[in-house]
């Protein structure tokens, strides 16, 4: 690769990465490393800085790479400030996340830092060893110029440059995206919008009253659709083909709760319900008379125990 321009201070290389590659991270990812970051400065409670390394976990196929995971690494500091990865720890740890999520990579690790440096180069070379080329994840939580609706991270490349004459390992910035399914759509919302709950309510409560109102708020939208559609159908509005076209799609995704096969499942479902609700009642009345049963004999026994003989007797 050929030599660029760059500062000899520096071991990011400055100019567009044209790669190809397409990163894209999860949220559980940023949320594992907020709180590996934040528990490790309210552990420590001496307000020096503290650094934290972890390990990426995902999925590469060709040119698209998805980190859906991280955890974190055991290391320490050596007398010339550089970091040592504890090998044995991380490799005990890839065994089990391997058991767990087979399709998972060791992808690259995370970081807490302003820009990288010599000592992340260091730790790149410890982890070359398991990943050729690891991504690199730098965490900045003193970042307070982020723009809006932006995160305080970048993501590095790491190749190899031609420097002195010399190869050596170097940090170039790559794109990156933060992507969501469905259920981490669900989960990053309940905890944004975290509730605070009113003194003596329990969460039970306030999850069963969010369901309360989504089920209202539901209840007006179809309302509302279907008093569109009388209305149009009557003429009182003028009728819109695209509109209508949606409400249909929206209608064929709902399941079908009519016809025989329905029936036959909701039947089902029903007396299985009542059979266990019916085993739990059995099971709760036999329990009341085993404990009616144990009470009775230690009764009886006291009563035989404290009865006189009737040799005893004058």
């Amino acid at each position: 690769m050929a030599a660029v321009n760059q500062d000899t201070t520096s071991v990011v290389i400055n100019q567009s990465n044209n790669s190809g590659l397409h990163i894209a991270i999860h949220p559980l990812t940023l949320l594992n490393i907020s709180d590996h970051y934040t528990r490790t400065v309210l552990q420590q409670g001496d307000g020096k800085p503290v650094h934290v390394i972890g390990a990426l976990l995902g999925i590469q196929a060709g040119r698209e790479v998805e980190i859906f995971n991280s955890y974190e690494l055991l290391f320490h500091l050596r007398a010339d400030g550089s970091i040592h990865i504890n090998e044995e720890y991380f490799v005990t740890k890839q065994e089990q996340f391997r058991q767990v999520f087979p399709a998972y990579d060791f992808l690259g690790w995370y970081s807490i830092g302003y820009k990288p440096s010599m000592i992340d180069i260091d730790v790149l070379q410890q982890l070359m060893t398991y990943n050729e080329s690891p991504l690199f994840l730098q965490l900045d939580p003193n970042e307070i110029s982020t723009p809006a609706h932006s995160l305080p991270i970048t993501v590095y490349e790491s190749i190899v440059d031609i420097v002195d004459n010399q190869p050596q390992p170097m940090f170039i910035k790559a794109a990156y995206k933060v992507e969501t399914g469905e259920a981490e759509r669900i989960a990053v919302d309940h905890v944004a919008h975290a509730a605070t709950h009113q003194e003596g309510e329990s969460s039970l409560v306030s999850h069963l009253s969010g369901q309360q109102n989504a089920i209202k708020m539901l209840h007006t939208r179809i309302k509302l659709l279907h008093e569109y559609l009388q209305d149009s159908v009557q003429g009182r509005v003028p009728k819109d083909r695209d509109l209508e076209r949606q409400i249909s799609s929206l209608c064929n995704l709902l399941p079908t709760i009519a016809g025989p096969a329905f029936e036959e499942e909701f039947l089902t479902e029903y007396n299985d319900v009542l059979l266990t609700s019916y085993l739990a009642t059995v099971t709760k009345g036999t329990h009341a008379m085993s404990e009616m049963v144990d009470k009775f004999n230690i009764v009886a026994n006291q009563s035989h125990s404290g009865r006189p003989r009737r040799g005893m007797m004058g």
